[in-house]
């Protein structure tokens, strides 16, 4: 059996070899290149908790992989892309832990020098409210030793920095400038992907939107942006039908011409999500408004800004509101633990490096999320029933020895939920970054030390004691980052996370509509100690060791405290 399978993932490889050379063969005069990854990964990890039995202590695990993509433009308006992922786990033998998968495919182009399309596989965003990838939580105030897995992680999901979403569909774009002294260039964006298949089951469920823009020569642009989820009517026998279109207008001025830049951007609209020939589905309709105005100022490179949003408690947008992370998913790693092999509670080492808690497709409802982390926004600036503003500053300072940032939320409901009282939230969050080496001449390495703050809360008083909520959550982060040889780094880093009170869950229905209440009663104590060295040849080859240390404990919970170690070899390329 191993044979077999060893001769047919050979198969496999030759085949793709060989068509990978017989397209570099038959393009050579046509501009083909390779690029790609590779990776190896190596761990030892171990948890301890009191009277358990069953669980095991330790677990070995790792992988390599390389990612190859072969580049092609056979034209000058033409570009093709394709990538082999293969993928060894350590532990297989015999061809028995190989995976051989397409990773990803697309081909892009332009049409009459003004139409510019792409096919396959497509990253794409429009605004905060309509399609919009947000990062998951605790990513704010990340050194660089807990960057060395989210990267990997953000990496293999396609979850990029700009805040895209991987989609596979469809995208074109095109605009018409103007020969006017007012008028400068309007621009179309439209794009539709597949985000269900059911084959008969179900309908087949599409995304697709776009946007548009008319901008002037004095800084002054209006926009406009539609989004909607939708099933086909006619791909299955069902005629059950979903749908969550979203329609905003925009508008921004901005001026440079004066000491202080001054940039103002709107943008409000509207949704609806209902089910066509569904008896128990009833329509979901509000609106959102959102404002902001931000300053800078060139010479002493401070930022600042101003923001107001409402964003009423039926208003959804399945593209704006779609969580990466699903905290109703197992750990992969000790999933379950304690004598009754109970859930493993996700912390925060889970959600750096455990890509089985992550997902990449849209969904219909309106996702979990952990209060204790983040209870304020847990979707973004398009959290439903929110209201409020946000302020903060970020700047340099000292000839670039000391970065900070400063930010404030003040928000509240705008409805009550079982009462008229409303929640408050309020959230201070800080972070500063001094680089001693821009002082210390004759050290010629890097030497970095961060502080990373944030403070959360939210409260409510009402006549019945049940409804009173008082929950805080308070994040540190510090770090160290000093060159102890030449591309060689020591890297030290420690989280704690400290989230105490209650707070009343919403248990939602198959609608996204709150039907009941859960009782949250936290003390939830969780630091995190990293230590590293990297030896970085330079910012795409690296090496790393990594130790961390993890303790969890919430004596509010029926969770035992349990502590997790992590020994690990990390080594990346990008080619």
């Amino acid at each position: 059996m191993q044979r077999r399978t060893l001769i047919k993932i050979k198969k496999q490889v030759v085949a793709a070899s060989l068509c990978l050379l017989s397209i570099t063969a038959s393009a050579q005069d046509r501009k083909v290149w390779a690029s790609g990854a590779a990776r190896s990964i190596f761990q030892q990890n171990s948890i301890q908790t009191a009277n358990d039995t069953v669980t095991p202590r330790q677990v070995v695990s790792g992988h390599a992989l390389v990612d190859l993509a072969v580049n092609a433009k056979p034209n000058d308006q033409t570009f093709l892309h394709g990538m082999i992922r293969i993928r060894n786990d350590f532990g297989g033998f015999w061809g028995g832990g190989v995976t051989f998968d397409l990773r990803q495919l697309y081909v892009k182009g332009l049409i009459k020098n003004g139409i510019r399309y792409q096919l396959g596989d497509i990253n794409y965003k429009l605004t905060e409210y309509t399609f919009f990838s947000n990062d998951e939580e605790l990513s704010g105030h990340q050194v660089e030793a807990l960057n060395i897995y989210r990267d990997i992680t953000r990496y293999d999901l396609f979850f990029n920095n700009d805040n895209t979403w991987r989609q596979q569909g469809a995208a074109v774009d095109f605009g018409f400038q103007f020969d006017s002294k007012i008028l400068d260039e309007l621009t179309f964006d439209l794009f539709s992907s597949r985000v269900a298949a059911n084959f008969g089951a179900a309908n087949d469920r599409v995304f697709l939107g776009g946007s548009s823009a008319l901008k002037s020569k004095k800084g002054i642009w209006v926009g406009a942006n539609y989004i909607d989820l939708m099933d086909l009517n006619g791909t299955s026998q069902s005629n059950v039908r979903f749908h969550n279109p979203v329609v905003t207008g925009s508008m921004g001025f901005l001026d440079t011409t004066r000491t202080i830049h001054v940039g103002i951007n709107w943008e409000s609209g509207v949704s609806r999500m209902y089910i066509i020939n569904d008896p128990n589905a009833s329509e979901m309709s509000d609106f959102f408004v959102d404002g902001k105005i931000q300053l800078y100022h060139p010479k002493s490179k401070i930022r600042s800004h101003f923001d107001y949003r409402n964003v009423g408690p039926q208003f959804r947008s399945v593209g704006a509101q779609s969580k990466r992370i699903n905290y109703q998913g197992i750990n992969q790693l000790f999933g379950r633990y304690q004598s009754a092999q109970i859930a493993r509670p996700i912390t925060q080492m889970d959600l750096l490096q455990d890509v089985s808690l992550f997902q990449i497709d849209l969904t219909p409802q309106l996702d979990d999320y952990n209060p204790r982390y983040d209870n304020i926004s847990p979707y973004g600036k398009a959290t439903p029933n929110r209201k409020g503003w946000t302020v903060g500053v970020e700047g340099t300072a000292a000839k670039q020895l000391i970065e900070y940032s400063l930010n404030l939320d003040a928000l509240s409901e705008v409805v009550g939920q079982g009462t008229e009282d409303l929640r408050q939230f309020r959230r201070l969050d800080a972070g500063v970054l001094v680089n001693l080496d821009t002082v210390l001449p004759k050290f010629n390495k890097p030497l970095e030390v961060s502080i990373g703050y944030q403070n959360a809360s939210t409260t409510r008083t009402t006549e019945v004691s049940e409804g009173n909520i008082d929950l805080t959550t308070g994040i540190l982060d510090l770090g160290l980052k000093v060159g102890v040889a030449r591309d060689v780094n020591l890297m030290v880093n420690l989280r704690s996370i400290n989230a105490s009170g209650n707070e009343l869950y919403n248990v939602r229905d198959n609608y996204s509509e709150v039907f009941d209440y859960t009782p949250l009663v936290t003390n939830l104590k969780e630091q995190l100690v990293l230590l590293a060295f990297q030896y970085k040849v330079n910012e795409k080859n690296s090496l790393s060791a990594i130790w961390q240390q993890l303790a969890w404990s919430d004596n509010k919970t029926t969770n035992q405290d349990f502590d997790m170690n992590q020994f690990a070899v990390v080594y990346k390329s990008i080619f």
